[in-house]
């Protein structure tokens, strides 16, 4: 597939929404107006594959929920058009670049602005055998379906009350049972594992992350202090900002943890937090009886 020949195909159906929804047309409607705006910045995002193909697209290319465009209908009436794009991931740019040309061209007939059928059948033929697999197994609903099921097994879990490892006692536990005393410096330090009973995983983490960023925070436990907390339950989240609703904690009684995690500022984040974690969780265990 030729990257540049799409991105000459794809720029007039970019052009003909923007003729439609351009929020400058609504200067008389300001809800109107801000809701293209967003809207068409969205929209520009997505296409960034396509339309900047040497633009790295971290955190762009994912959908994020329907856009919805206001439009004029008959008699001038505003009505709202909304379209969804995939959130499935491609594994290669070629097969990105093909999923959001093809998104386009519907996004296009969505809002009535869909090109003729030889500039359709154009960027069928631009688009080659990168777009022909389509998704792999992995789609929407088989990710939702893994997502529930996480879900339901870690509430199970944590329903058990199990108790969580303490390293301390387990390596006290390890040096009274040996019979001769280690010699100096030759003592390795006890590598605590992550009570994965306790790790939940907020909606927005993608499900099939989930080992790799449990591995990753395994490796980190010594330098998150993590035997100050193991008895709490664990929300892992994409961002520390998506663990904020109006400013308050959307999970009170969990230790937030996100996805990259950096040593030294969930540190901070333990030393203003915990005490009030520690209360919200003794206040949640009450209300249900623990």
């Amino acid at each position: 597939m030729d990257p540049v020949r799409l991105q000459g195909l794809v720029k007039p159906l970019l052009h003909a929404v923007l003729k439609k929804v351009h929020p400058d047309y609504f200067t008389h409607h300001p809800a109107a107006k801000a809701a293209n705006h967003s809207a068409v910045q969205r929209l520009q995002g997505l296409l960034t594959p396509v339309l900047a193909p040497g633009t790295p697209t971290r955190n762009r290319d994912s959908a994020g929920g329907p856009l919805e465009f206001i439009v004029r209908g008959d008699g001038e009436a505003l009505q709202t058009v909304a379209f969804e794009f995939s959130d499935w991931r491609p594994r290669g740019r070629a097969e990105l670049q093909a999923q959001r040309a093809r998104e386009m061209l519907a996004l296009c007939s969505a809002l009535g602005t869909a090109p003729g059928a030889d500039a359709a059948k154009e960027i069928e033929d631009a688009i080659g055998q990168a777009a022909q697999s389509g998704p792999p197994a992995w789609d929407g609903a088989a990710a939702a379906r893994l997502r529930a099921a996480r879900a339901r097994e870690a509430v199970q879990n944590y329903k058990r009350g199990q108790p969580a490892a303490d390293p301390r006692a387990a390596l006290m536990a390890a040096m009274r049972r040996v019979a001769w005393p280690p010699a100096p410096g030759s003592a390795k330090a006890a590598r605590p594992r992550l009570d994965r009973s306790k790790v939940f995983f907020a909606a927005e983490v993608a499900p099939e992350r989930y080992t790799g960023i449990a591995a990753h925070i395994e490796g980190l436990l010594p330098e998150l202090e993590y035997g100050s907390w193991c008895a709490l339950p664990m929300m892992v989240v994409d961002r520390w900002q998506d663990a904020l609703r109006r400013g308050a904690t959307r999970y009170p009684g969990f230790v937030v943890v996100p996805s990259d995690v950096d040593a030294n500022a969930f540190r901070r984040y333990l030393r203003e937090n915990l005490d009030e974690i520690r209360r919200e969780r003794c206040a949640r265990n009450t209300r249900h009886g623990r």
